[in-house]
């Protein structure tokens, strides 16, 4: 503490903020709470029997649904939690070179911001809903903090081994677990499926008609160890975004954006042309138009959409940069400005309104509104939240839940 009071440190104030990086979140917290929403409407072992929505949308019942669903598995399933991890390595490389002027002890610092954040995870997966992202971007922030003065080249192979690791563990999996499924007796193979099945109808259930304390209780005991083996498949993708973020940082892409402009022009369309094959790809697959080995199905749309992730990801954030740029875009995006300066309050929001909307101690609709219903209520409650966003900060420096980050991280010094 007394190393990190040796200098009076502070946090970004609103005139050193990068509109663009604002606008960036705002238009990710969007992705996350459509993809969210549709995740809130199901449960963690309904995933695992891959009986969600987003797994098969296909099999819906009803054409909304399933055009509502495959609108959101190819253009926002994955992106937007990439996008964020992006844009946590890129806030890395801000935090630490302007905490460098200000206290002898940056890494201190972060790993303060780090742990804060980790907590805040903890208490949302815990009260709120299993699928909070906040834990494992507070862990791995401590990770990142080993390359902090890592060469460009380095952080480059890193970043490209990291993905090619990350896709590899996705798809391999896929493919192990069908490989599984042909190895096992018939027999097994009905027991293990039951199983599954039986967990799903009694996560179901008690998600449906639990009260608050029986749902954490649950959570706890239950679905705890499946997120935490989770981290295994997470590190490596979210490492690798954070990377780019980084690098993008130690290139400051963004401190000089007009200099830059070839570059994210030519990012966006790799990032457009390899995202849209790739999606193409899977999709064809996915509806059987590309025919492959039935033991090769799964794993091959994993693979393909693993790849249109990453560049779709990247494809998002230059368009959005490219189009703030141009004057009859500004005051259009800058609303989404509003909700990524609140970006930690609007996300944790978003997934107290989404337990409240689904789970029995609330309205209890899970499993009860259609994944089009989804959709209307992600842009009602995003509608809202820009509102409040901007009413709030008419007012205030920063968002509730920023501004509690920020005390703990930086003490009294706001």
């Amino acid at each position: 503490m007394s190393e990190i009071n040796s200098k009076i440190v502070k946090p970004v104030s609103s005139g050193e903020r990068i509109k663009e990086l604002d606008i960036v979140r705002g238009f990710a917290l969007f992705g996350v709470l459509l993809v969210n929403i549709a995740m809130f409407n199901s449960t963690l072992y309904t995933e695992a029997a891959f009986a969600a929505p987003l797994s098969n949308p296909l099999a819906l019942s009803t054409l909304s649904d399933r055009l509502s669903a495959l609108f959101i598995q190819i253009f926002a399933e994955g992106k937007f939690y990439t996008i964020f991890s992006f844009l946590f390595g890129l806030g890395f490389y801000i935090f630490i070179e302007r905490a460098e002027a200000k206290t002898n002890s940056p890494r201190k610092l972060f790993a303060r911001r780090s742990f804060f954040l980790f907590l805040f995870g903890i208490l949302n997966f815990t009260l709120v809903w299993y699928g909070d992202i906040l834990h494992v971007y507070g862990l791995i922030g401590f990770i990142l903090l080993l390359f902090k003065n890592t060469s460009l080249k380095t952080i480059r192979n890193w970043i490209i081994t990291l993905l090619i690791i990350s896709t590899i563990i996705f798809s391999g999996f896929t493919l192990l677990n069908d490989l599984v499924s042909v190895i096992l007796d018939e027999e097994a193979m009905i027991a293990y499926n039951s199983h599954i099945y039986l967990q799903m109808e009694e996560s179901i259930q008690l998600y449906s008609y639990g009260s608050f304390r029986e749902i954490v209780s649950y959570r706890m005991k239950t679905e705890l160890p499946v997120i935490a083996s989770n981290l295994v498949f997470l590190i490596p993708k979210i490492l690798g975004m954070f990377l780019i973020g980084f690098y993008v940082g130690k290139r400051k892409i963004f401190s000089n954006i007009e200099d830059n402009l070839k570059l994210i022009r030519k990012t966006w369309r790799l990032g457009g042309i390899i995202g849209a094959l790739s999606t193409l790809v899977y999709v064809l697959i996915q509806f059987n138009i590309i025919n492959l080995n039935p033991l090769l199905y799964k794993s091959s749309i994993t693979l393909f959409k693993e790849i249109s992730t990453v560049f779709l990801s990247l494809f998002y954030i230059t368009s959005l940069v490219l189009l703030y740029q141009k004057s009859a875009f500004k005051k259009a995006l800058t609303p989404l400005s509003y909700m990524g300066q609140m970006a930690l309050t609007n996300y944790l929001v978003q997934c107290i309104i989404g337990s409240l909307i689904f789970y029995g101690y609330g309205l209890g609709l899970l499993n009860k509104a259609s994944i089009a219903t989804g959709i209307l209520f992600t842009v009602l409650i995003y509608t809202a939240q820009i509102f409040f966003s901007k009413a709030w900060l008419q007012k205030h420096k920063y968002g509730p839940f920023e501004w509690v980050w920020r005390y703990l991280t930086y003490g009294g010094n706001l």
